[in-house]
């Protein structure tokens, strides 16, 4: 197993927030793939009917309605376009959540938001986990993670962030950890990961916000998995 020291990953000062490297990273992708996996063409968020590409800046506005049934179904769609950009047969794989869950992602979605919001990212994030009382059939741990991110993270406070493959590799490499990449990743490893991160923004730099060192963990899994 790759192993990472780590000032090898958090290097120098932290990038700006508000800039490229986190909230205006561009990612591309094509409309046409998405809509017809659609059960309802409203499911698509207006925010990316003119767009060719999206950002965190743009879903953390689509976000912001995510304790909202249409505005939760809004952020799972985005998101999903944002983490897989134009490989377009992960569009399949979103309409089968639809498939398997008629008239509840919505619902559910938005109650892990509110959760999440008034009692905590792991409060949100058990309950919409495998075995939860609001879990969705189909619908993975990682996805799970980006909408409570995108819906209820607040960089002054902190709250959920993104666990996905890319960022357990960095988490594993950083502490000689086994965690499975694909997941599913338990409660209890959720708000473990979330105590290292924020353990890791402190150490970077005081202040730093911790969705900088999910977005830095991924960058470092991700470039072990093409070693």
């Amino acid at each position: 197993m790759p192993t990472l020291a780590f000032e090898t990953v958090f290097r120098g000062d932290p990038p700006p927030r508000d800039g490229a490297y986190l909230l205006d990273q561009p990612i591309g992708f094509v409309k046409g793939h998405w809509l017809g996996h659609l059960p309802d063409r409203a499911y698509w968020p207006e925010e990316l009917d003119d767009r060719t590409t999206v950002d965190r800046r743009v879903l953390f506005a689509i976000g912001a309605r995510a304790d909202d049934e249409l505005g939760a179904v809004h952020t799972l769609v985005a998101a999903q376009v944002w983490a897989v950009g134009t490989k377009w047969r992960n569009a399949a794989k979103l309409g089968s959540v639809f498939d398997a869950n008629p008239g509840l992602v919505g619902a559910n979605l938005a109650h892990g938001v509110r959760t999440a919001r008034a009692e905590g990212a792991v409060a949100g994030y058990s309950t919409l986990a495998k075995r939860g009382d609001h879990a969705l059939a189909r619908l993975g741990a990682a996805d799970v993670g980006r909408v409570l991110h995108f819906g209820a993270y607040d960089p002054a406070t902190g709250g959920p962030l993104i666990l996905d493959q890319h960022v357990t590799v960095g988490v594993n490499a950083l502490r000689g950890s086994d965690w499975k990449p694909d997941g599913p990743w338990s409660s209890e490893q959720y708000g473990d990961y979330l105590g290292y991160a924020a353990e890791w923004a402190e150490r970077w730099a005081p202040g730093t916000a911790t969705d900088l060192v999910e977005r830095t963990l991924a960058a470092a899994g991700q470039a072990l998995g093409r070693a």
